[in-house]
């Protein structure tokens, strides 16, 4: 693999006696260093003279412990850096670069799984570049397995799994599986520094993404709504404004600089909203240059999609936001109108299933019941857009493809008419005689009486629609909410019911998101909401494949040895380099597995110490089956940090809760012997009375 090197070299010069013609060599032995002699004769004179020239070759050590490898580009970068071949830098955890990944946990004598976890991350931080090869990676492929070939020096041993192999199109920005946690970004309508809440997402599943009712003071939660920044790096708390600034200091045609004023830094990932939306994307620049306290950016517009763009913000790698000021609008291509038309809301939610013995679409009935296998389909549709007709003249059957209406200005080619709950596309007209497309995107073709309400969608194109994005939130009678991600409005989004519990559903709100207008830094969001009563009427059962939820919870000790389960520090002095281990081996799985955790630690001023008492929360990915979490110790400031593996000096660390986050909710196992749950106000406890004793003091020496 690539290493540094620098040459110490030595000139030696002997003198010979006039025309001897001989030369004399020196030897030096060194039984650390190699020695590479190279002897280089000189021009004989009078005096004749040799040159022996002795070049001792040494490895630079690199510092890579202040890099964020929760950064998938970080990742990247320091992989090709060192020679293990990621292949592009565009933030993308794709096959070869989790191949890389493998190549170098083999090379640093780790198991080589692909994951980037503690460990890892670890390694990669105290990574010189000087390292000598542990074992090797080799990886073969056929249609079925995947073989995992570890060679060292005296043993081979093979591994073969069975595997799938998905391919997913390159995309910058791609989330990675262990992206939970808090993330920062900037408000999409406030224009403010806010902290966002990342969790469990599943979006083929209405209940695949819970909507958590209790989550730390500051953070927002919006999971899979689209105004997250998919790539953010994930950190463990509350985020604040930088007090460095940067904005877009030249523009053209074809690209544009951005500079920020601050730390001369590389590691900035810059954040715009693209024309006709509500999300924030990454974009990585042609080229960035730094000098004291200075990084400069250029980027390419060629390849950006046409309309007026926005610069939202830069972020550091680990969570600090430099937001945006100054000239942050840029056009690409044509100035495309950008402009929104008010809206009040929702005024349709459209929810239909597929009938198997007609392969038509019907509505769902109120109360109707599903399996875990049943497919939903919901688009909605924001008043604003609609326009009234007048009425139905005449009777329409389900059969007729004709419809006629009063007068022949009622409907235009290709125009969206909503008669009902039905959406029909206009083909062609007749004078009053309107040929249509019935059951339009999904909808129940129905038959409909003389002087039903009509009307029109205005127009089916980016500049119209008003709503991007939305998300609806759908509650069990249980308490538990699920969060439904939504496209723009008229976007046919099918769901399964794979991720929900035997329950009773009823939607309980709606909210949406406009695309940005020019001339604006913020997009307005309308949400409608009904604690009590559903939404539109739309209540659906899940009474097939179900099952009820059974929450995570916590033993003290074996039943059978009497020893116990749950293991942490206890008082323990930790420096840097040191590492903490917790083991909740007491913890039991509820009905749905845990994806995640929160570590929360209340930190209180070590013995002397003026500071004052505050909390510190920590999130971490399942990477054993035990619960088993090793923190390190990788820094210690002076100064609050929210970084998982930075801790400040002077505090002890007292454990206060370990909060697990399934594909449902929420549980929160704390020290006092108490449960907390998301989806309920009811609390129970646990029997494991010792968790108030995990603790460690942190002490920079």
């Amino acid at each position: 693999m690539v290493k540094k090197y620098f040459k110490f070299i030595i000139f030696l010069t002997a003198l010979i006696s006039c025309g001897s013609g001989e030369s004399s060599e020196i030897i030096l032995e060194s039984p650390q260093e190699e020695l590479i002699q190279e002897t280089v004769p000189t021009v004989p004179d009078e005096t004749s003279t040799t040159t022996t020239t002795i070049i001792i070759d040494e490895c630079i050590p690199d510092n890579n412990s202040a890099i964020d490898f929760n950064s998938v580009l970080n990742i990247q970068i320091f992989l090709n850096k060192y020679g293990f071949d990621a292949g592009d830098e565009d933030g993308y955890l794709g096959q070869q670069t989790a191949n890389a990944i493998r190549s170098f946990q083999a090379y640093a004598g780790l198991k080589p799984d692909g994951d980037i976890g503690p460990n890892t991350i670890n390694k990669m931080q105290n990574w010189t570049g000087c390292e000598e090869k542990i074992d090797d990676y080799v990886e073969i492929e056929n249609s079925n397995t995947t073989t995992t070939t570890i060679v060292t020096d005296t043993t081979t041993t093979t591994i073969v799994t069975d595997t799938t192999t998905t391919t997913v199109p390159s995309n910058v920005g791609q989330e990675t599986s262990y992206n939970y946690g808090v993330v920062p970004s900037i408000s999409l309508t406030t224009n403010e520094v806010m902290s966002l809440f990342k969790g469990v997402s599943d979006s083929n599943s209405v209940c695949g993404t819970p909507h958590l009712n209790h989550l730390d003071s500051g953070i927002s939660s919006t999971f899979s709504n689209g105004a997250i920044p998919l790539n953010l790096n994930v950190s463990n708390s509350v985020y604040s404004q930088s007090t460095f600034t940067t904005q877009i200091t030249e523009e053209s045609s074809s690209q544009i600089k951005i500079q920020i004023v601050g730390d001369g830094s590389k590691k900035y990932s810059f954040y715009f909203i693209s024309p006709f939306t509500s999300s924030l994307v990454n974009i990585q620049p042609k080229t960035i240059n730094t000098s004291l306290n200075l990084t400069e950016a250029l980027f390419d517009l060629e390849e950006l999609s046409e309309g007026i763009w926005f610069y939202s913000f830069a972020e550091s790698g680990s969570g600090t936001v430099v937001k945006a000021t100054g000239n942050r609008e840029f056009t690409v291509g044509n100035a495309i109108s950008q402009q929104v038309n008010s809206h009040n809301g929702v005024s349709r939610v459209l929810m239909t299933t597929k009938d198997n013995s007609t392969g038509l679409f019907k509505n769902v009935s109120s109360e109707q019941a599903f399996s875990t296998s049943s497919l939903v389909n919901i688009l909605y549709i924001t008043d604003g857009i609609l326009d009234n007709r007048l009425d139905t003249t005449e009777q329409i059957t389900i059969q007729d493809s004709v419809i006629k209406l009063s007068n022949e200005e009622q409907a235009f080619v290709s125009e969206i008419l909503l008669v009902g709950t039905e959406l029909m596309r206009v083909i062609s007209k007749d004078g009053n005689n309107f040929t249509v497309e019935r059951g339009y995107l999904n909808t129940e073709i129905k038959s409909y009486a003389v002087g039903s309400s009509v009307k029109a969608i205005k127009n089916l194109n980016k500049e119209t629609k008003i709503a991007n994005f939305a998300y609806a939130v759908f509650r069990n009678e249980s308490g538990m909410r699920y969060q439904v991600p939504l496209g723009p409005e008229l976007t046919v989004n099918e769901f399964n019911f794979s991720k929900c519990n035997y329950d009773r559903f009823s939607l309980e709100k709606i909210t949406t998101f406009a695309w940005r207008p020019s001339g604006s830094s913020t997009v307005s969001s309308t949400s409608v909401e009904d604690k009590i009563n559903p939404l539109l009427d739309k209540v659906f059962v899940i009474n097939s494949g179900g099952q009820s939820y059974t929450p995570p919870t916590i033993n003290s000790s074996d039943q059978v040895s009497g020893d116990f389960l749950n293991e942490g520090p206890k008082g323990q002095i930790v420096n840097i380099g040191d590492e903490i281990n917790f083991n909740f081996n007491g913890i039991v799985d509820g009905s749905s597995k845990t994806k995640f955790v929160k570590l929360k630690f209340q930190l209180l001023p070590d013995t002397g110490s003026s500071k004052t008492s505050k909390i510190k929360n920590i999130y971490l990915n399942i990477e054993n089956e035990n619960y088993n979490f090793k923190l390190q110790i990788a820094k210690i400031v002076d100064t609050e940090s929210d970084l998982i593996d930075t801790w400040e000096n002077g505090y002890r660390y007292l454990f206060k809760s370990i909060t697990l986050y399934d594909q449902s909710t929420s549980v929160e196992i704390l020290n006092n012997q108490t449960i907390k749950y998301d989806y309920k106000s009811q609390t129970d406890t646990h029997q494991a009375y010792y968790l108030d004793q995990f603790s460690f003091i942190v002490k920079d020496n």
